[in-house]
């Protein structure tokens, strides 16, 4: 009953839009992308990574789960480098569903349900309680509007480009890495950012040794505060879900508290734990 509830409790999560804002721009930053090598592609991976290191924003999300159809709700999202993630579905009277995690463990709490479900942080938990089949560490990374992966985690890089000429916010060049037993695959554009042409990954595949796509995402629509950049529009597709992420307002580098990813039980709630292993197939 609980492996049957959870994908219809937990696919329910974040969406929410601006306008692009459209400017002229002016002289470039970071490397020209017609000419940057492995070695610079992966040095604006690292400039992500330490520019942002957390994420307080309000938008919405649209959620594709093969288990339970379609979802929209609109959500607060919390995120903190490397695994730390909490997720809010806001509903006219309240909160009527929160996931935490603090990269260790992970609960959910379920109003409606009256129950809180809580278990180790795995990519199966993380995939019944959100509905996208996704590790904490690339989860996190992903709310973060960054590719789901470190920099110095890659080896025998090396890029290519698209034949003829990239459309306005398509990748312009691709960085290609060994990550383990997988592939990655991260496309690279310039995009206008407060007048000036800033090179930004815009795309991510993560593809098993047997050509089996485990893992994509696109980033579009980037904006800049305090500084950093940030996409407002997320795509995320794995294990046959999908999720559409788009921010409105955001906080990026707000000091958030350990306690703001543990659950504890309210009195009165039913505590059940989360499963640790896949449902047998019927």
């Amino acid at each position: 009953m609980i492996q049957q509830k959870l994908p219809l409790l937990l696919a329910l999560i974040l969406l929410g839009g601006c306008a692009v804002q459209i400017a002229r721009p002016t002289a470039p930053e970071g490397p020209s992308l017609a000419t940057a090598s492995a070695t610079e592609l992966l040095g604006v991976l690292r400039g992500r990574e330490s520019a942002l290191r957390s994420l307080d924003a309000l938008g919405k999300i649209r959620v594709e789960a093969p288990q339970g159809g379609r979802f929209r709700a609109s959500q607060v999202v919390m995120a903190m480098a490397p695994a730390a993630f909490r997720i809010e579905v806001l509903a006219p009277f309240g909160i009527s569903y929160v996931v935490a995690s603090d990269g260790q463990q992970l609960a959910t709490l379920a109003t409606q349900e009256n129950s809180v479900h809580r278990g180790p942080a795995t990519a199966l938990s993380i995939q019944l309680t959100t509905g996208v089949a996704a590790g904490g560490e690339e989860i996190t990374a992903l709310l973060l509007g960054r590719p789901p992966v470190a920099a110095d985690a890659l080896r025998s890089t090396w890029t290519s480009r698209p034949s003829g000429r990239a459309k306005a916010g398509a990748a312009e060049v691709f960085l290609h890495a060994a990550d383990g037993a997988s592939s990655v695959v991260i496309g690279f554009a310039r995009v206008v950012v407060e007048r000036s042409l800033v090179a930004v990954p815009v795309s991510f595949q993560r593809i098993a040794r047997n050509g089996e796509r485990l893992l994509k995402a696109s980033f579009k629509d980037f904006a800049g505060k305090k500084g950093v950049l940030i996409p407002r529009r997320i795509h995320i597709e794995a294990a046959g879900s999908s999720a559409r992420i788009e921010y409105r307002d955001f906080e990026p580098n707000k000091p958030l508290p350990a306690s703001a990813f543990l659950l504890a039980t309210p009195p009165g709630m039913q505590e059940f734990a989360l499963p640790t292993a896949a449902p047998a197939a019927p």
